[in-house]
């Protein structure tokens, strides 16, 4: 419910990818897979539509904070339910005699009404059982009464019979919180049979799966889940299963029907209850989660809550929960509903509506295959990625002569530049997570070595992109026959080095006149810039450099920049100062505290905006990108070949494709739009039932603590960033519209 703002900061967990307590005899087959052992997203008040205008601007003047929190909604469960969603939530009121809820008013003014359309107070006015979120205020519904609800799940499953369980998590509403709203019908034990009769008057008792069918003879709901498990996906296609949300309904519900016997759902009970097989831990952390999801116990979390993840993009909560091996992970913003603030939304990088359980599902399970018969079905075809290069040591320069940090500047023990150890680990790891998820989505095969023909890897020529691709490489796939493809070391590449291999595109005099104003573009990073002068010492003074103007000219050939100002130095010390970081160098200590990840990931927005400012913007982007976006328009647009394409080069290889897709980052524990290490701009190619194609545009990155080592979850975030051209099929683009945005662009002076 929407009183509920706590946000609890979710601890890391490591994604295990099969339980300990998994029996001998599980096979990654899809019939076979128990219930347990998958995981599908869920919409929470999936009934919600949306404030009437009228209220919401009432509420708007006098209670913005409430509008605010309110201020999403769904389409109708059919609709939900068409897009993958495959958990349900309905808030019921009691309405045993009729018209409780048929005279909204402005609550404590109840001579003000808010009179409803004719056809809802002809429903208002019938007795039996209302789906609404708050009397008064918000009361409008996408289906209504509740057997209107039901009759539409329903329908739905009979047109789909072969449909994963789909749950249906129901909230029961014993009072109203808002002072001087209308007053909430208590639940008796008598309430809660009446809500039975009405769920089996429009189910037959097939059509469900009851504690009755899970609980074995003689045993609790609890020794069965632990002895026997789930049911199988075999066993429980095309049905529904009721839940109850609140904790403290179990007693009502569970009077007169000890340990749910003949009762049609299950409660959300205490972990160590006997009828103990659902529980919710809606706010984690990850870390409990997990523990109960190996219990075999089904829990329900939610990666968002109260519109705050949708208006500021975070995700970190998102991934938290998906990675703790919820089954139901609820959603205000399932993938077909992205955050208008945004693009936030929450859904399978791999697609479809259901995924192997990353904590308890059987080595080798395939998630493709699992749901089966669904229309407009998309099929994840071709993964290309444009990735940056891992945890590198400081370029030359990049550690000024006459600067200091607190403990003196780190040693390092590699050339200037080279990926380091740390840095080659990580990107195994990174490597490793993307063959899994490969795997998992059936694009390549899961077993042994995958042909050489499924896999490209090209890399920049220079020392750390060879030596990032080579340990993905080796966590993607060891000790196969794969080759990392590239010029000779140090030749430069047009693909991912314009200026240095064709130089000849660039008419700096022309191109710096219309770049963006340097003071706006750094004007956002002003806090980041105080910081830094607060670490980096020229002696014992403020180095002169932080306090003056940034600049940008051409240089005397006018194929290169000349930089000057916090545009230059500033930027790359805050880089500097996060490499070390990553790389596990001692951390800094600034007047007794350490400067922490998330006071570098502040510093970060210098570097962000040094991108922004001279290598983002179009002007200089399309000749920057042109041969790699000609590469990727050749790899989109074929049918065949191999279907994981790697191109490993750097942040000014990421950024221009940014520009011109019109696409913003934020990379947890990053400032808006940088592009941290091992972070890569992903296009996951789909083909749906009639055999088009659509893209959706991924970036992927890791947290800072994940990359130090500090974290023990360290698989990769994703977000899914709007591009500005799509917002159809849930943000995924046409084939077509992502080719004419990376066609787009002047052709340079020597194509």
């Amino acid at each position: 419910m929407w009183l509920y703002h706590i946000i609890i900061v979710l601890g890391a967990v490591s994604c295990v990818l099969l339980s300990a307590s998994v029996r001998a005899e599980d096979t990654a087959t899809p019939d076979t897979l128990r219930l347990d052992q998958l995981q599908v997203i869920g919409s929470h008040n999936s009934y919600h539509a949306g404030l009437e205008p009228g209220i919401r601007r009432e509420l708007e003047h006098e209670v913005p904070q409430l509008a605010h929190l309110l201020d999403y909604d769904h389409p109708s469960l059919s609709t939900q339910l068409d897009g993958g969603v495959r958990q349900l939530e309905l808030d019921i009121y009691a309405d045993s005699r009729g018209g409780r809820f048929a005279d909204p008013h402005r609550p404590g003014h109840p001579n003000e009404k808010w009179p409803l359309p004719a056809t809802e107070l002809t429903l208002m006015r019938q007795p039996g059982f209302k789906v609404m979120h708050i009397p008064d205020i918000d009361q409008h519904a996408n289906c209504q009464p509740l057997k209107v609800c039901l009759q539409q799940i329903q329908s739905w499953s009979h047109a789909h019979p072969d449909h994963v369980p789909i749950f249906v998590i129901l909230e029961i509403e014993q009072s109203n919180d808002i002072p001087g709203g209308t007053s909430v019908e208590r639940f008796t034990p008598k309430t809660f049979d009446n809500l039975d009769d009405a769920i089996l008057s429009v189910f037959k008792k097939n059509e469900l799966l009851t504690p009755d069918d899970v609980r074995g003879q003689g045993e609790t709901l609890t020794e069965t889940i632990k002895h026997k498990g789930w049911p199988t996906v075999a066993q429980t296609r095309g049905k529904v299963v009721f839940l109850l949300d609140q904790r403290d309904n179990s007693t009502f519900y569970l009077q007169g029907h000890s340990l749910l016997h003949n009762r049609v759902a299950f409660t959300n009970a205490a972990p160590n209850a006997s009828e103990a097989a659902f529980t919710e831990l809606n706010d984690g952390p990850a870390r409990q989660i997990t523990a109960l999801v190996r219990r075999h116990l089904i829990v329900r979390a939610r990666a968002d809550v109260n519109t705050v993840e949708a208006r500021d993009g975070s995700i970190a909560r998102r991934d938290a929960i998906l990675a703790s091996g919820a089954q139901i992970v609820s959603t205000d913003y399932p993938d077909g509903e992205p955050a208008r603030w945004s693009g936030y939304r929450v859904g399978f990088i791999g697609g479809g509506s259901v995924r192997c359980n990353p904590v308890t599902a059987p080595p080798g399970c395939i998630s493709r295959g699992i749901e089966m018969g669904q229309a407009n079905t998309l099929q994840l075809r071709r993964v290309i990625m444009v990735m940056r290069h891992g945890i590198r040591s400081p370029l030359v320069g990049q550690e000024p002569e006459g600067t200091n940090i607190p403990g003196g500047w780190p040693h390092w023990g590699v050339a200037p530049g080279d990926l380091t150890s740390h840095g080659a680990a990580g990107m195994r790891a990174i490597g490793h997570f993307q063959r899994h998820w490969l795997d998992e989505t059936g694009v390549v095969s899961g077993e042994g070595c995958p042909s050489s023909n499924m896999v490209s890897i090209y890399s920049n020529s220079e020392p750390r992109t060879i030596a990032s691709a080579d340990a993905f490489l080796n966590g993607f796939a060891p000790s196969c026959h794969i080759n990392v493809n590239h010029l000779s070391v140090g030749t430069p590449d047009r693909l991912f080095s314009a200026l240095s291999a064709d130089p000849d595109r660039f008419d700096m005099r022309a191109i710096v006149p219309q770049l963006p104003s340097l003071s706006k573009t750094f004007a956002p990073a002003q806090k980041a810039l105080a910081m830094l002068a607060e670490i980096v010492r020229c002696g014992q003074a403020v180095c002169g450099f932080l306090n003056s103007p940034n600049t940008v000219f051409p240089d005397k050939t006018n194929h290169g920049l000349v930089l000057a100002g916090p545009i230059q130095k500033g930027s790359s010390i805050a880089e500097a100062l996060m490499l070390a970081y990553l790389d596990g160098k001692p951390e800094l200590r600034l007047n007794g505290k350490i400067v922490d990840a998330a006071r570098l990931g502040t510093l970060s927005a210098l570097h962000a905006a040094m991108l922004n400012s001279i290598v983002r913007p179009r002007v200089i982007g399309e000749k920057l990108s042109y041969d790699l976006r000609r590469r990727l328009v050749r790899d989109l647009s074929e049918i065949s070949g191999p279907v994981f394409r790697l191109y490993v080069g750097h942040d000014d290889t990421i950024a221009p494709l940014l520009g011109l897709l019109q696409i913003h980052v934020q990379a947890p524990g990053y400032a808006r739009d940088e592009i941290p290490v091992g972070s890569a701009l992903g296009f996951a190619v789909y083909q749906d039932d009639v055999g088009e194609s659509h893209i959706r545009v991924f970036f992927q990155s890791q947290t800072p603590e994940a990359l130090r080592g500090k974290s023990a979850n360290n698989e990769p975030s994703w977000s899914f960033p709007v591009v500005g051209a799509c917002r159809e099929h849930g943000e995924l683009c046409s084939n077509d519209k992502i080719l004419a945005l990376l066609r787009y662009g002047v052709s340079p002076v020597k194509p």
